[in-house]
């Protein structure tokens, strides 16, 4: 199996593959490889996983001329790696497919049971558990110390608010600013009055803020001051020092009480798993979802 997408989608997809290989007792080697949006390897993020404590599962990253057969396919490498894989594998599923199979009931296990097989995906396809994603993605060394700096700060009381803006439409159309002001203003004052009976100001709420949007920051921090915590950072994907400090962000939402998140965007509801916290998705119909598998996020 090979992960593709961001963040969050890998982490997804990997879930999903260890509770079936869990469950069913198949074998899956799941790859990590760098492309778009992922500029960084498995293991400048995550500890390895153990052999002893997944004998039938493997998650590393792609090596040698794995990095290229399973390349996504581009004019640049002429396509070759999908011709290398219908050469290699007798049965292929592609990402795009997914989203089709999933509606319509398609028995992956009796699928992977055949051999041979090969699936690349962004899109979880199977049911998994907080449990299941805590187990595979542990912050190496570096990147723990860095969450532990970044949410030295928190109280019992702080709010995760993730706004997606700069390269994801639905959440800029369906998701405005004003929605995460009303929300967090609610969350505050609810937060306030259960410490103080006299609504004392000030008593305990902030807000870590993930965004990859620095005006966002500015009017966030314009409307809630000093309460705000988040990265100094510009967000980018396009480099190994970007993605870690993504990572940072999604385990810095997981140590919250609540997170706020943006339509279309698997990041919040991955870090909501993590944590095993509530998620709310602010939404202009009011009736945001969560499109993951995950059975233990409520």
């Amino acid at each position: 199996m090979i992960l593709e997408g961001g963040l969050g989608n890998r982490m997804r997809v990997a879930a999903a593959a260890y509770a079936m290989s869990r469950r069913s007792g198949i074998p899956f080697r799941v790859l990590w490889t760098k492309q778009w949006g992922m500029h960084c390897r498995f293991d400048e993020l995550f500890k390895s996983l153990a052999t002893a404590d997944s004998p039938l599962f493997t998650l590393r990253d792609a090596r040698g001329p794995e990095r290229f057969l399973f390349a996504r396919p581009t004019a640049k490498n002429l396509h070759l790696p999908r011709l290398l894989q219908r050469l290699r594998y007798r049965h292929i599923i592609y990402s795009p497919q997914i989203w089709y199979l999933n509606r319509d009931g398609f028995d992956y296990e009796a699928w992977f049971r055949q051999g041979g097989t090969l699936m690349t995906a962004y899109r979880d396809f199977c049911p998994w558990t907080s449990a299941d994603l805590r187990f595979l993605f542990q912050p190496n060394e570096e990147v723990q110390h860095l969450i532990d700096e970044r949410t030295a700060a928190f109280s019992p009381h702080s709010i995760g608010v993730h706004i997606r803006r700069t390269d994801h439409q639905q959440a800029i159309d369906e998701s405005p600013i004003e929605l995460f002001f009303e929300a967090v203003d609610k969350e505050i004052q609810q937060c306030e009055k259960a410490l103080s009976p006299t609504g004392g100001a000030g008593r305990g709420a902030t807000i870590y803020l993930a965004t990859d949007d620095e005006a966002t920051k500015e009017a966030m921090r314009r409307r809630y001051g000093q309460r705000i915590i988040t990265s100094n950072a510009k967000a980018t994907r396009e480099s190994t020092d970007g993605i870690r400090d993504a990572l940072v962000e999604m385990f810095a939402l997981s140590r919250t009480c609540h997170i706020y998140g943006s339509a279309g965007s698997t990041f919040s509801p991955i870090a909501a798993c993590l944590g095993n916290i509530p998620i709310t998705i602010v939404q202009r119909d009011g009736k945001g979802t969560v499109d993951l598998l995950c059975q233990e996020t409520s």
